[in-house]
């Protein structure tokens, strides 16, 4: 049955339909113009009637090509320092659904306008910038994937018409990195989303996208006239900050107080270089994670990262994939520097990058065949460089070096290369091939001095060794707007380990095949579209075992009210710890959806066979889990959530995670903020207060609590007060 299947996926990868030619793109013609605009949202200045209208919007995903229902026209003009873009979105004025929140905040329903900028051509950096209604700001990397986690300072102004609304911005070339010089390869693409009175949700472009192309570049138009300045060194941005904290320990009857000054500094080498150096930095991220439950749970857990000081270049630093699955640079192991620098630039098509950190408290991650741990490692130095070269179509080939050493003794060193190539519109093909190094300590000797484990020779305990390894990942994908192949290769050899990375096992051979079929349905009484996935893994470690055979198919249903239903089941075969388990079968239904206007729903139900991994001999047992999750819009100024996560592995363990919040928003700039999370497997309650005052991406006051509280049997019995935590940090940009 397996050669079977492996059969039919590979014919159909080679003999499934390829994209017609994309369609031709629009080209925008921008003028300059010689005084400032002012910004009022009403677009009576003269020189805009001069512009270029970019109108004549088309869907995209479900109603890909289709004329938009509602007119949408878009404008742009620059000057020596901003450039002005400017948008008209016709819909009758009580269609519009709009929400007043802090920035990259958006409520789900809510309209927006946007502009993607590639202003180097090549797809190694397009912004994304955009507002709702309220004049709530939006940004972060477009492309296949949007990207909030980057901020950018710019000014918008909004108004609401008789026939939609306007909105008009300002972006700042200061704000931006870009090439210089005449003939420059840039491209534009403008984005409007509404819902419609059916709750579907429109998202249309002007340049028409084609599902399945991940070149976005490649379908971007082209802008045409834009000659920006040049950026000369020496316009330095400052951002002081100070961090003001007060906690009180109830079980042990202790209190402390700190203050902690720290500077951010951004000096702009040019257009494109730029330096960062964050001095005594305050790396603290202000939202808190949400809990997780990790009792079944052998390996670490991934966060992802919220810190402002690793989001510039971003895009350079990221050595991963969804396909190749190995990521070599967590940003989150630089924990809590004293100093950290980053210079990141571009020469042509070629980017590169420096960090380098001295950390106060270095988390080490370390993977093994079916376990991982988290080591703390006292202080450390790391350095990270990465280049990358940008080729046709959005493909690119770079080289990474990561290393970081410990005071304690030892140190670990990893490099590795990365190719990405679009052969064709719809084919991707990706490599990332890796080694490492790990000059263990032998001060520590007594870490996993119970850990009878043994790899290649070596212990799991630090005692000196050195340790090598590699790793290979391979991808090749075949996708258009109906039909996607997969194939996916991951090799860790049982030493691979990495000194920033985030690897949370090793001596692994892992094969994937998939194949996925979408439909979509022009005449269906109730169905908008489907899509359909088969795929088969095949795992065994480097001594042959074969550890996992697994077998899914998921299906997704779109319905024309807006409601999306998945199912999907799975049949695995797992070696867990000298341990065979056979036919082990899951299930899981899901459904999100709006019941209206103001109340959206998500929830799910899964069952099957688990493994009861943290015994020391596991077990299989009957489990099922339940979640459900309500979101409700209050006002266009306040909105409330509550989920619950119910999970119960029969005669091993059963609780509950819960989770609510309310927002309000009393101007775009001014929110508040407060969550309120319990684990039923701990018996905590988390409650968290938060004050923001935020007039920029880069200038804010927060104020919060946190109230950690405990329970006995339940979530109120002897409900107890722990720990609470009063903090205060302002951060100003010069």
């Amino acid at each position: 049955v397996h050669n079977r299947l492996i059969y039919i996926l590979f014919f159909g990868f080679l003999y499934s339909q390829s994209f017609l030619d994309l369609t031709p793109r629009p080209l925008y013609n921008i003028n300059k113009i010689n005084t400032p605009i002012t910004l009022d949202g009403q677009l009576n200045e003269s020189v805009w009637q001069s512009a270029q209208i970019a109108t004549g919007f088309t869907g995209t995903n479900a109603f890909q090509g289709e004329p938009a229902a509602l007119k949408t026209e878009a404008k742009l003009l620059y000057d020596d320092s901003n450039l002005y873009v400017a948008f008209i979105a016709y819909t009758p004025p009580e269609k519009i659904r709009t929400s007043l929140s802090k920035r990259d905040n958006l409520n789900d329903d809510d309209n927006w306008v946007a502009i993607d900028l590639d202003l180097f051509g090549d797809e190694s950096l397009v912004y994304g910038i955009g507002a709702n209604p309220s004049g709530v700001q939006i940004d972060g990397r477009s492309g296949y994937r949007f990207d909030p986690s980057l901020d950018l300072i710019f000014d918008v102004k909004t108004s609401i018409t008789d026939y939609g609304y306007i909105v008009e911005f300002a972006i700042p070339f200061s704000s931006l990195r870009y090439s210089v010089g005449k003939n420059q390869d840039w491209r534009v693409n403008f984005r409007r989303e509404y819902t419609t009175d059916d709750e579907l949700v429109h998202h249309v472009v002007w340049a028409s996208q084609i599902q399945g192309i991940e070149c976005q570049t490649c379908q971007m138009a082209f802008l045409n006239g834009l000659e920006p300045p040049k950026q000369e060194a020496g316009n330095i941005e400052y951002i002081p900050s100070l961090v003001a904290g007060y906690s009180e320990d109830f079980n042990n009857d202790s209190t402390s107080d700190n203050v902690e000054p720290s500077l951010f500094v951004k000096y702009p080498v040019s257009s494109v270089d730029l330096l960062e150096i964050a001095i005594n930095p305050d790396f603290s991220q202000i939202e808190s994670d949400d809990i997780k439950n990790d009792i079944n749970t052998v390996n670490a857990l991934y966060f992802r990262e919220r810190r402002p000081f690793f989001s510039e270049g971003a895009e350079l630093f990221k050595f991963q994939s969804e396909r190749g699955y190995i990521n070599l640079f967590y940003s989150r192991t630089i924990n809590d520097p004293s100093v950290a620098v980053k210079y990141t630039g571009k020469v042509g098509k070629t980017s590169y990058g420096v960090i380098s950190a001295i950390d106060e408290s270095s988390p080490l991650l370390l993977p093994f065949e079916e376990s991982s741990t988290i080591v703390q490692m006292g202080e450390s130095m790391s350095n990270i460089v990465r280049v990358k070269r940008m080729l046709k179509n959005a493909s690119s080939i770079g080289a990474i070096i990561t290393n970081r050493t410990f005071d304690e003794g030892g140190d670990m060193t990893t490099g590795g290369i990365d190719f990405h190539y679009h052969p064709g519109k719809n084919l991707h093909l990706t490599l990332h091939a890796t080694a490492s190094i790990h000059n263990e300590p032998d001060s520590l000797s007594t870490i996993f001095d119970d850990n009878p484990y043994t790899f290649d020779n070596h212990t799991a305990k630090f005692d000196g060794e050195e340790i090598t390894g590699n790793a290979l990942g391979f991808s090749l994908s075949k996708m258009d707007r109906t039909d996607t192949t997969g194939l996916t290769i991951r090799l860790r050899s049982p030493g691979f380990r990495t000194s920033n990375g985030f690897e949370k096992n090793n001596s692994t051979k892992w094969i994937k095949l998939s194949k996925g079929k979408g439909i979509f349905y022009d005449n269906h009484p109730r169905l908008l579209a489907s899509g359909h996935r088969v795929s088969m893994v095949h795992k065994t470690n480097y001594d042959g075992d074969i550890k996992k055979q697994e077998f899914e198919f998921n299906n997704e249903f779109n319905f024309l009210n807006g409601y999306v239903l998945q199912i999907g089941t799975e049949i695995e075969n797992e070696l867990f710890r000298e341990v065979q388990f056979d036919n082990m079968f899951d299930m899981n239904i899901s459904v999100t959806g709006k019941l209206n206007a103001k109340t959206k729903i998500h929830g799910g139900i899964a069952g099957g066979d688990t493994i009861i991994r943290y015994l020391d001999t596991p077990e299989q047992t009957d489990s099922y889990g339940i979640w459900s999750y309500v979101e409700y819009k209050i006002s266009d100024q306040a909105s409330t959530g509550i989920g619950i996560q119910y999970e119960d592995a029969k005669n091993y363990y059963d609780g509950f995670l819960l989770n609510s919040w309310y927002t309000h928003s009393f101007t775009s700039k001014l929110s508040l903020r407060t969550k309120i999370q319990y684990s039923d497997f701990s018996n905590n309650w988390f409650i968290e207060p938060m004050l923001t005052y935020q007039p920029n991406a880069f200038s804010a006051l927060y104020f919060g609590i946190n109230e950690f509280l405990s329970t006995e049997d339940n979530m109120f019995s002897n409900l107890t007060e722990s720990e609470r935590q009063l903090f205060v940090k302002f951060q100003y940009l010069f």
